[in-house]
């Protein structure tokens, strides 16, 4: 389960990095992407040290 939250949060931070490069000024989409991508490696990070946390969605 971790693999698969950093795998996404991969996805979230490859997405970002492509719309700031081919079309800078949709900076809301980037820093969306950029946040969500802190999320899922965050969520990665609390399920490997068994920390228990609520899913809110």
């Amino acid at each position: 389960m971790v693999k698969q939250w950093i795998v996404k949060g991969d996805h979230d931070l490859g997405t970002a990095k492509v719309t700031y490069l081919h079309i800078p000024e949709y900076l809301d989409t980037v820093t969306f992407h950029c946040q969500q991508a802190v999320e899922k490696y965050l969520k990665s990070y609390l399920i490997f040290k068994s920390i228990t946390f609520r899913f809110s969605h």
